[in-house]
């Protein structure tokens, strides 16, 4: 006869299995004596001692996790870069690094080239002074070490910052182990804790009355008053002294304890294991559809979907957890839309030229085989006319580079009201500038020659300057023999006639008429 293996089945099975121990651990609880007591209170205090020290290691790994996130912020890493080779004042980048790492939960932190420049923390002088003597400011691997601060022992971690692989310097957090963590860790374990600076008390979690006493450092008991503690280092590093951190139990409070914790809890134990044979009963008849609901949810998560989950009545722990997990997926959607937007800002800020906002040359070749594609299924015509300002140079040389800015943006504004909306424009040089048309070759020199006029007609006004701008143009059309990707063969037509513009005298459109240049008169 086969028994069906149901979750209420083994769950009864279980219930009985921790009756049997229960009533097993009373019977030998009752056969043991004060020394057995004494010796699990050592034992309890190694676990807790061990299990505190994972605890501090823990968040020693999440502090180091954090300086990771200093270290692989693209943004920061691109500041602290500009800031060192430009040797600007830090001020900026310190303000950069509280806005974007405010809200890290840590003590200090400190931010040093590799020149032992300080870029952020520089109140802290010990800990650069520590993070300078030890040369991790000039390490390109991440460490971790104990600092004997002001407030406490200070756990740090610090991180190598590198920028397209040259490495800048190093990053470093700190959390201390102060005496409010302390506190915390007592409400916790019921342990009174100690930190000694040369062998004596300096903070501790009995107050004021211990500070400042001596510490036997190589004992194991303790004796504040009436009572006698048992004392166990924290080994948190090899350094004895920087690293003398020490728990203590009470061991007449934690004898009695035990004692009357230990009948509390069998006591409690028989009555609590029918309570929870009860609730289970209860909850593997009301916890399949909630669960069922949730693994629905993160199956269309997993696949890649982020719907719009309703939220559902907080009554207990699986709807405050379907309530969350909604809200992350809505997190996850808006985060997905927002790096969106940014995807196409970056990709229109990859082919468009800063200055004038014009396509770049990348864009160019990028969208030419389009452009002819469609020209040719149209039965029409793609032109170049590639323009480049006369005595460009003698501008910046003469004005100033802000001046010549000014120009181009000019020249940027006569191209815009000139040319069609159709028309593509491009800044592929300091001072070249191409426009793609649809029109044909007479067009195209019809176009090319009202540029030059308007350019001509409209000098710039600079403080008691009077610039005027000419330029000589160059078009070219594309033919069939070239094929989708001659951008290069046109563009050396269109450079041709350029040159034979220049040559001509300037402020003037040629052209190239297979097999000839006609260059326009003015």
């Amino acid at each position: 006869m086969t028994v069906p293996r149901t979750y209420r089945l083994r769950f009864t099975a279980y219930i009985a299995v921790l009756l049997a121990f229960l009533v097993g651990v009373l019977v030998l609880t009752y056969r043991s004596s004060s020394d057995l007591v004494l010796r699990e209170a050592e034992t309890s205090l190694a676990r807790i001692v061990q299990q505190l020290t994972g605890q501090i290691h823990a968040e020693s790994a999440d502090l180091a996790e954090r300086a990771r996130m200093v270290r692989d912020s693209t943004s920061f890493q691109e500041y602290l870069f500009i800031a060192i080779s430009l040797d600007t004042d830090p001020e900026a980048l310190r303000e950069q690094y509280r806005r974007q790492f405010g809200w890290l939960q840590i003590k200090r932190s400190a931010v040093l080239s590799k020149s032992a420049r300080v870029y952020a923390g520089p109140e802290h002088r010990d800990l650069v002074k520590a993070l300078t003597t030890r040369g991790l400011h000039r390490s390109p691997k991440a460490g971790q070490f104990y600092l004997n601060g002001p407030r406490g022992l200070e756990m740090v971690a610090t991180a190598p910052i590198f920028y397209r692989s040259q490495h800048l310097g190093t990053v470093a957090l700190t959390k201390t182990l102060d005496a409010e963590w302390m506190n915390a860790v007592r409400r916790i374990t019921g342990g009174e804790l100690f930190f000694v600076r040369d062998g004596k008390i300096a903070i501790s979690t009995l107050g004021a009355e211990a500070t400042g006493r001596d510490f036997p450092p190589a004992s194991d008991r303790m004796t504040f008053g009436h009572d006698t503690f048992l004392v166990r280092r924290l080994p948190l590093c090899d350094d004895p002294d920087v690293c003398r951190f020490y728990l203590a139990l009470s061991q007449t409070d934690l004898t009695g304890r035990l004692v009357a914790q230990r009948n509390l809890v069998l006591a409690f134990a028989v009555v609590g294991c029918l309570v929870v044979l009860a609730i289970g009963f209860l909850m593997l008849r009301n916890f399949g559809a909630p669960v069922s609901r949730l693994a629905a949810m993160i199956g269309e998560v997993s696949q890649g979907r982020f719907p719009d989950f309703p939220r559902a009545p907080a009554r207990d722990e699986i709807g405050f957890l379907w309530n969350h997990f909604a809200e992350m997926v809505r997190n996850l959607r808006d985060k997905q839309e927002e790096l969106a937007v940014v995807h196409r800002q970056l990709e229109k800020q990859a082919v468009t030229d800063a200055l004038t906002g014009f396509y770049n040359r990348r864009y160019l070749y990028d969208i030419y085989p389009k452009l002819w594609s469609e020209a040719l299924r149209q039965n029409g015509g793609l032109s170049v006319i590639l323009i480049d300002l006369d005595h460009f140079k003698s501008v910046n040389d003469r004005f100033g580079h802000p001046t010549g800015d000014k120009v181009l943006v000019h020249v940027a504004n006569v191209l815009r009201e000139s040319c069609r909306v159709s028309d593509f424009l491009f800044r592929v040089g300091g001072e070249e500038f191409i426009v793609l048309t649809h029109a044909g070759i007479e067009g195209a020199q019809v176009l090319a020659e009202k540029i030059r006029e308007v350019l001509e007609r409209s000098p710039i006004n600079e403080d008691q300057f009077v610039i005027r701008v000419t330029a000589s143009l160059g078009v070219a059309q594309a033919e069939e023999t070239d094929g989708l990707n001659g951008q290069t063969q046109t563009l050396a037509r269109a450079d041709k006639a350029l040159y034979a513009a220049k040559q001509a005298g300037r402020n003037r459109v040629a052209s190239w008429q297979a097999p000839r240049l006609v260059i326009s008169k003015r």
